[in-house]
């Protein structure tokens, strides 16, 4: 069980939610989802989402861990995942100024995406340094958040509608989600209170913005 949890924990990192997210999103083939070319489609993915959301928050790990400031890169303590985070909401708040400057317009949906991923930063940086929360939670309940919201633009009644295109992406997400709290559970790694409070934490940071297609 211990094996099993730690390999959960460690395939479903909430560093890799926002990439995704995006492609569960992009892949859906919905007419909510304005045209977007293979190719404009990786140029996002390789160019924007995985070097502000992985590279450089790993690499800010790295340089932490070089200069002492974590003991582990685990980051088990509140009082060290405090500068990470402040690091990772730099680099998302970069990546949405980034997109917003281009000299060509994303589909709104990506925006507000990306505006929920600054907001989830925010509010995680903000809880830790009083309480520790469980990213891991936020981060499987982001991607959560937003199929709800992508699927309620499609549907009212999305959920009971099976030939709906985010139908069983949700429910395999969902599944997910419980398989992941339950190993952080099992792992001691959080409390249930730390783990309710990121999967509320995660879902209305996301699902907000793009219910209502919020752009700043």
């Amino acid at each position: 069980m211990s094996f099993a949890s730690k390999l959960i924990s460690y395939l479903f990192h909430p560093i890799i939610m926002p990439a995704i997210a995006f492609v569960l999103v992009m892949d859906l083939g919905i007419e909510f989802v304005p045209f977007v070319t293979p190719d404009l489609k990786r140029k996002i993915l390789f160019y924007l989402i995985i070097p502000f959301t992985i590279y450089f928050p790993l690499s800010f790990l790295v340089m932490l861990r070089l200069s002492k400031n974590v003991s582990s890169f685990k980051v088990h303590t509140r009082k060290e995942r405090v500068p990470l985070y402040i690091g990772t909401f730099i680099f998302y708040l970069a990546a949405y100024i980034f997109a917003r400057s281009l000299t060509f317009s994303l589909p709104i949906l990506v925006y507000s995406m990306m505006l929920g991923g600054v907001i989830s930063l925010f509010l995680t940086t903000v809880i830790t340094l009083k309480w520790k929360i469980s990213a891991h939670a936020i981060g499987i309940s982001g991607v959560l958040g937003t199929l709800f919201a992508t699927g309620e633009h499609i549907a009212t009644y999305f959920y009971v509608i099976g030939d709906n295109p985010v139908f069983w992406p949700i429910i395999n997400v969902t599944l997910l989600t419980g398989a992941i709290s339950s190993s952080r559970l099992s792992l001691n790694a959080h409390t249930p209170a730390q783990i309710y409070a990121g999967l509320m934490v995660g879902f209305l940071s996301l699902y907000l913005p793009i219910k209502f297609l919020i752009v700043i």
